[in-house]
Formats: C-alpha cells, structure tokens, sequence
C-alpha cells in the first residue's frame, strides 16, 4: 500500500513540492481517528518546517543548515503578574441575552473576559442543520437566541471527568451563517478561535453581536478547568457534531469583535505607518 502511495504522490503533479515528483521519498500510511465531517482518507505533505531547512553540495561534501534547537529562548518572559496586570471582566451568562450584550458592549476590542453560566455548542454540521430550519420557515430554536454559541465539539469524556477535551474549532468555517443567525435572532455572541471575515464584523455591527475567541491549544486544560457539565440538546444522532449545552466557569476569552463595527484583528494586521498601535490596555 505504501509503495502504491509512493508512487502516486510522485505522479500527481497537484499541490506542493512539485506534485512530490522530486521531493516525495517515502510514505506512511496510517489510521487514525477522523472527524466527523471529513474524508475517509486524506494524503498530507510533511509539516513545512520540515521544508524550510538550507542546504548546499559543494565539491567539499553536502551541508545542512543548523535550525534553532530551543526556539522558546527567543520568547520573551512572562510572569503570573504580567497576566495579573490585565483586566479581567466577569461575565454572567445566565443573564438574559440583552444583559450579556449589554455588559459586553461597555469594552472595547482585545478585553480578557472570563465567561460563566450556559453555552450552546454548535459547529459546521449543526450549523447547516439549522440553516434548513431558517429556509423552512421554522426560524431558530431558542436555545441559540437565549444563549452564546460556542464552536466546537467534545471528545471521548473520561471516566470520573465532566467533559474529554473540549477546545474550540476555527471560527471562518461558520462565517457565512452569521448575518441570517443574527437576523433571526440568534447567534449574538459566538466564541470560538481565529479572525473572523469582514462579512461577521459588518454582520455584528448591524444586529449587535460580538464575536468572543477563545485560546486555540489547550482543549484539555479547558475541558479540565472550565466546563462543569455537558449535555446533548438535539441532533444527537450526529455525534460529535451535534448540539451541546455546556455549563463553564471562569471560561477565558477576549472580546476579538464588538457591536460598534470594530475587529481585534484590524489591529493587529494594520501596517505600521506612523505610531504602531498599541495593544495594551
């Protein structure tokens, strides 16, 4: 099978590495755990540090680069009270879902938040579920009207444990969703991980909703510390893709888009003309 695969990816001429014709010289095959809503069988390329590496033949031998063994020695220090210097806002989501707004609407764009109380969680199958429900006539369910949304999707929960790491997925996949959601009502304040597009940021702007992101990584750690109770709400059928209520205390965020038309990311991407920006508080 491997010799198979070899051979394929040599010849396909698609993709980096010139379609692996010069670069492809062994292959693995393995069987892992997929997720729900992806292909059977995928062929992936090595990790690009893996292809970043100089090198040089001379008549004298063939050289190799030597990369940073310890890149965490160029990262600066940071203390627990760096952290502690940050502001930390509170937020109770079991308030009504115009209290939640409300109180979001007082911070501005990069604010670190700590979410306790209900979370829906929906993600790209449930989303398009939903979606059926709108263009049937039937509009949202309360629950994504009464609740913020949280993109992601448990694991396998452990023996003794509330929840299997439960990390957020990236938020770009559900971009197209967000003005018809918030249109009917519903997802006012989503969290997940990564930018969003400008279509959410106008989106946000015209009904007032906020995009929260969480930390991407640490799945296990939120799982662990956070997330107090899962509960499947509906499609159960789709298993990890289906619709969730969690219960979490102390869940950290930062407030990435806001209902004023602001975007974190905007920041971050606008070239340094001039002043930088500052993204302290």
């Amino acid at each position: 099978m491997e010799q198979r695969v070899l051979k394929l990816s040599q010849e396909t001429g698609i993709g980096a590495q010139f379609g692996g014709k010069y670069f492809c010289h062994d292959v693995r095959v393995i069987r892992l755990p997929r997720h729900g809503a992806s292909c059977p069988i995928a062929m992936a390329v090595s990790c690009s540090a893996d292809r970043q590496m100089l090198g040089k033949i001379t008549k004298d031998g063939i050289f190799l680069e030597q990369l940073e063994t310890d890149p965490a020695r160029f990262l600066p220090e940071v203390t627990q009270e760096d952290l502690q210097d940050t502001p930390v806002v509170q937020i109770d989501l079991n308030q009504p879902m115009s209290a939640i707004r409300a109180e979001l609407s007082k911070y501005p764009v990069k604010t670190r938040v700590m979410l306790t109380g209900p979370l829906v969680v929906a993600r790209d199958i449930a989303h398009a579920k939903l979606k059926e429900r709108i263009d049937a006539g039937l509009g949202l369910p309360d629950y994504m009207k009464d609740m913020a949304v949280y993109y992601a999707g448990p694991a396998k929960t452990p023996e003794g444990m509330a929840s299997g790491s439960f990390g957020p997925t990236t938020a770009g996949r559900m971009d197209s969703y967000v003005d018809e959601f918030q249109a009917n009502g519903g997802s006012f304040v989503m969290l997940a991980k990564g930018n969003r597009s400008k279509a959410v940021t106008d989106a946000c702007k015209k009904h007032g909703g906020f995009y929260l992101g969480s930390i991407g990584g640490p799945a296990a750690r939120l799982a662990q510390d956070c997330i107090t109770k899962v509960e499947v709400l509906e499609y159960a059928e789709l298993g990890m893709e289906a619709v969730w209520k969690i219960q979490v205390q102390d869940f950290p965020a930062f407030i990435v888009v806001d209902d004023k038309g602001n975007d974190f990311f905007d920041l971050v991407n606008k070239p340094f003309a001039g002043t930088p920006v500052s993204l302290k508080k």
